[in-house]
């Protein structure tokens, strides 16, 4: 729930550092959102294929 720059403050990380890291989960699981990705970690919502 927190936003890139807050995370990245705790990290002690830049916030692009943060924002590549987060697109790149983004990518490798198959959402476009926050919220989906919190969602799929909680188990509310199917991981999509990854064959293709």
């Amino acid at each position: 729930g927190l936003t890139s720059p807050a995370i990245a403050e705790r990290l002690c990380l830049s916030r692009r550092t943060v924002e590549t890291h987060i697109s790149r989960v983004y990518r490798k699981t198959g959402v476009s959102s926050r919220a989906a990705l919190a969602g799929l970690m909680a188990g509310r919502t199917p991981r999509p294929s990854l064959s293709g």
